[in-house]
């Protein structure tokens, strides 16, 4: 089953309407309405704030939902290491409180409705990087990344990120294929790495931490140690009401704007980034967040009460459901909007990069459509603009399948860039 809605943006001419009011399953084509959400409600110069604070002779971290401190995509664009922020914190701690901490490092810890996956998330898929946990501090993406190095009869795993306080131990051989896991304790503590692998490996796959604010936490501690810095306590978390910060002081802060959040949910389609920026735009919690962003898509666009059901920021709920007309209609009225080049440049662009760039890769096509794709089982979605031959948005498209056979998602795909190579057609 499929919905088609396309409008001119420059006369706002209705040119394609198909089931455009029927509620579907958007997939990551939710991201869309999140980054509408949170630049509606916090403005394109918003940044998201992490603070190191020092109360006697502990070091607390509070964060508000930063999803992207120690992301590799980030680290290798900007040719950093994921650590150079915490090693800038711990030369900062170095110089202003001295070589040693003599009390705790407490992460500041309240999960959105206690626990860091959204109840509608597949169980299933719990280690899969698309179902990483979510917190007001992350790392990595919240996710352990695997190499592994053979020499003759021995294979080493290598798990990134590092620290001396988690344990790796391996269980891997070599043998004639790739066939491996990595196992993590409760708290992440304790990793061990099974099965066999064939050869050495240079592209990590990665694997789904469960705690998020203490993997940042002890990565902390072990950068710390690296600087110099000894730690006499421990690593734990702290809920936000039990912690007392009278006389405490800001030792160092990481403050990234908005749109690298943005960018980063929707270039690569990253769940736990989307997720962090309907939190962090939201009230912290899943439910109070869906409904104030239902609330503003509402009040802010013109939408219908039953245009859209709104269970997170990612897509990943099966419950979440928009209407095609919905869709395009938060896409038209973002171009009307001071942030709509945050929004535009945060889309994959055909032929070029992030999840579109194998798809609508040769002339005239490659480049004229900037959307988001989206996919879970069974669902399928591609929505966005069509530029004109100036680069200017000329057609604000919304494509949402439902009800994909199994095995059969290549015909959706194959459907949505139809339509789109369709309209760059029009536009000559």
């Amino acid at each position: 089953m499929a919905a088609v809605h396309v409008v001119d943006v420059r006369s706002g001419r209705k040119v394609v309407a198909l089931r455009e009011n029927l509620p579907l399953a958007p997939a990551s084509n939710q991201k869309i309405l999140t980054t509408a959400f949170a630049l509606t409600r916090l403005g394109p110069d918003y940044r998201i704030s992490t603070l190191l604070i020092r109360r006697g002779e502990d070091l607390v971290v509070w964060g508000n939902f930063d999803p992207t401190l120690g992301d590799p995509v980030i680290a290798k664009s900007t040719k950093k290491s994921i650590y150079a922020e915490l090693d800038r914190w711990a030369e900062t701690v170095k110089r202003r409180v001295g070589p040693r901490i003599g009390g705790d490092i407490l992460v500041i810890s309240a999960p959105p409705g206690g626990v860091y996956r959204h109840p509608d998330w597949p169980r299933n898929q719990y280690k899969r990087w698309y179902v990483a946990p979510v917190g007001e501090v992350n790392f990595n993406n919240n996710c352990f990344d695997v190499t592994f190095k053979v020499s003759r009869s021995r294979a080493t795993p290598l798990v990134v990120p590092a620290s001396y306080l988690i344990a790796v131990a391996s269980r891997v051989r070599v043998g004639s294929r790739h066939l491996w896991d990595l196992r993590t304790n409760a708290d992440d503590s304790a990793l061990t790495v099974t099965g066999t692998v064939k050869t050495s490996t240079r592209d990590p796959l990665p694997t789904a931490v469960n705690n998020p604010p203490l993997l940042f936490g002890r990565v902390l501690a072990d950068r710390l140690k690296r600087a110099g810095v000894a730690l006499g306590g421990a690593v734990r978390t702290a809920g936000p009401d039990r912690l007392d910060l009278a006389g405490a002081a800001v030792v160092a802060r990481t403050q990234t704007p908005l749109g690298d959040a943005i960018a980063r949910a929707n270039k690569r389609s990253l769940n736990m980034a989307a997720e962090c920026i309907l939190l962090c735009a939201g009230d912290g919690t899943w439910p109070g967040s869906a409904k104030r962003m239902t609330a503003t898509l509402v009040e802010a666009f013109g939408l219908a009460g039953g245009d859209l059901t709104i269970r997170d920021g990612s897509g990943l709920s099966r419950k979440n459901a928009v209407t095609a007309r919905a869709l395009v209609r938060v896409l038209a009225g973002a171009l009307k909007q001071k942030y709509a080049r945050v929004l535009l440049r945060s889309l994959p662009v055909s032929g070029a990069d992030g999840t579109l760039a194998r798809r609508l890769a040769r002339a005239p096509y490659a480049g004229r459509v900037v959307a988001k794709t989206g996919y879970i089982s069974g669902v399928s979605a591609l929505s966005g603009y069509v530029l004109d031959a100036a680069g200017k948005p000329a057609y604000a498209f919304a494509i949402l399948v439902n009800r994909v056979p199994a095995g059969k998602n290549w015909q959706a795909k194959q459907f949505q860039d139809s339509v789109a190579s369709a309209l760059v057609d029009t536009l000559h």
